[in-house]
């Protein structure tokens, strides 16, 4: 076994590595950055030069604010192809671009809603009678900035399905939001294509009857349908059910009356009883 004395210590790799021992330690646990040699007797750790060039990359991505296991997938692939390492830090970067993106634009209507406090937007609450469908069903745990792409693949997946099978839908696409999406929560989102007829699902995408009953719903349009604006019609609909002494039946629905353009139009609907 090698000795100690060839090694460098877990304080001097920290100072040429600018990676704190607290760091150092975490990432032994975590099985990526692990001391050439622990001494039995004080579980001292000890470290090679030839770690140096790892240590110091992992440093460089946790400045990045990679989460560590992306860098986990980095390391992976760099001791198997290069090529795959340098692609998996270009499609983090632009990741980072549109969360930074997102985030431009979410604080300038959040600045705008706090300008218009003395005239808050207000959303009209219908109430309908929801019938009970028979849906294609895909869930998925996804988080915001995959959520756009994700929703376009399924509801072409579904429709495909159904192209198959000779059919057609029988409204509007929608999803059901059984848990919130954000760059920290992933759901889980659950997307319906309504169809009628004998269906079979394929895969991940099942057949599903989904019960209906009153609802609250509140129409969007345009930039009423950008986040965060459109949250408002999710509390609108929800105000109103509190407010009138009902109980929310289930997660929220969300209509895609028209696809992404210069004029969507989506429609929040919340089941009560």
């Amino acid at each position: 076994m090698t000795q100690p004395e060839e090694l460098l210590s877990i304080g001097a790799f920290a100072s040429l590595t600018r990676l704190s021992i607290k760091a150092l330690r975490l990432y032994d646990q975590l099985n990526l950055m692990q001391p050439r040699w622990v001494d039995p007797q004080t579980s001292y750790r000890y470290y090679s030069e030839d770690q140096l060039k790892s240590a110091r990359m992992i440093r460089n991505m946790r400045e990045m604010d990679m989460p560590l296991a992306t860098i986990r997938q980095v390391l992976v692939a760099l001791a198997n192809s290069p090529a795959q390492a340098e692609a998996l830090a270009s499609e983090y970067s632009e990741m980072r671009e549109q969360q930074a993106e997102q985030i431009r634009i979410q604080v300038a209507q959040f600045i705008q809603q706090i300008r218009q406090e003395q005239t808050p937007m207000s959303f009209e609450v219908k109430i309908k009678s929801i019938p009970t469908q028979q849906v294609l069903s895909i869930t998925h745990q996804v988080k915001a900035s995959k959520l756009d792409k994700t929703i376009l693949k399924s509801i072409e997946a579904c429709r495909g399905l159904i192209a198959e099978q000779k059919l057609e839908a029988t409204s509007a696409p929608f999803g059901i939001f059984h848990g919130a999406i954000n760059e920290q929560e992933d759901g889980p989102l659950e997307i319906c294509l309504p169809v009628d007829g004998t269906v079979k699902g394929s895969g991940k995408i099942q057949v599903k009857q989904l019960q209906g009953g009153q609802a609250a719903c509140v129409m969007t349009v345009g930039p009423e349908t950008d986040f965060p604006t459109i949250l408002g019609a999710y509390d609108a609909g929800a105000d109103w059910i509190q407010k009138n002494g009902y109980q929310m039946a289930g997660s929220p629905r969300e209509i895609w009356h028209s696809g992404p353009g210069d004029n969507p139009k989506m429609e929040i609907v919340w089941l009560f009883n």
